[in-house]
C-alpha cells in the first residue's frame, strides 16, 4: 500500500490510540487542559519549542482547540501522552510535518519537566515510530532539535536515528536564529 496525502490525513482523522507499560497515547481533549497547561506554562519547557510559554490557560485553550478542530480535518497529527498510573496528561507526542509524496514525517513531543530523563519520550515515539514505518509505510521518520538540547538528541539516538547534519540558523525562533540538528530512522534501517 503506498502512502498518499489523503491516506495519512485518514489515518489522523481515525487516529489510533496506543498503550505501553507505563502510557497511552490518544487524542487531546478539552478536558486536559489543565494538564497541559501546567507543563507548557513552564519556561524549561518552552525554552526549546517554537512556541511561547502559556503565560495564561486562554493560550493552551487556543492551543487544544486548534488541534481538536484539525483532528477532523486529518490535519493533526498530536497525541497526548497519558501517564497510566494517574491518568494525568504528561506531554505531547507528535507527526509535526509530512510528506505523502516522499513518504516522511517529521516527530515532535514536548514533556513536563518531572517526566523528564526516565525514558518517556523515547517509550512514546517508539509507538510513533513503529506505527510509521508497519501501517503508515513510511519511507523516512526524521527528528530536529536545537544543538544544545541534549535530551532531545539523545532520544533520536534511542530510536535508533542518525545524525545526518546541523541546519546553521536555519530558524528564528524567540528573537533569536537557531541552529538544528537533523537525525533520521529510513524504514529499511527499522
Amino acid at each position: 500500500m503506498e502512502c498518499g496525502r489523503m491516506e495519512v490525513e485518514t489515518y489522523l482523522r481515525d487516529m489510533p490510540e496506543f498503550n505501553t507499560a507505563r502510557l497511552t497515547l490518544r487524542k487531546l481533549a478539552f478536558s486536559d487542559l489543565e494538564d497541559v497547561f501546567s507543563f507548557c506554562s513552564n519556561p524549561n519547557v518552552a525554552r526549546p519549542m517554537t512556541w511561547e510559554v502559556n503565560e495564561s490557560i486562554d493560550a493552551t485553550e487556543e492551543f487544544l482547540n486548534m488541534v481538536i478542530t484539525g483532528y477532523g480535518k486529518g490535519e493533526s497529527g498530536e497525541w497526548a501522552i497519558e501517564w497510566n498510573e494517574t491518568g494525568q496528561v504528561i506531554g505531547v507526542a507528535a507527526f509535526i510535518d509530512w510528506s505523502n509524496k516522499h513518504k516522511c514525517v517529521e516527530l515532535g513531543y514536548f514533556l513536563s519537566e518531572e517526566y523528564w530523563g526516565k525514558g518517556i519520550a523515547t517509550e512514546a515515539l517508539q509507538e510513533l515510530v513503529r506505527y510509521g514505518f508497519n501501517e503508515l509505510y513510511l519511507n523516512r521518520i526524521e527528528g530536529r532539535s536545537d544543538t544544545d538540547n541534549f535530551g532531545s538528541q539523545k532520544v533520536m539516538k534511542k530510536l535508533g536515528m542518525n545524525y545526518e547534519g546541523t541546519l546553521r540558523k536555519n530558524e528564528f525562533i524567540k528573537g533569536e536564529f537557531r541552529d538544528t540538528e537533523v537525525y533520521s530512522i529510513l524504514e529499511s534501517e527499522y
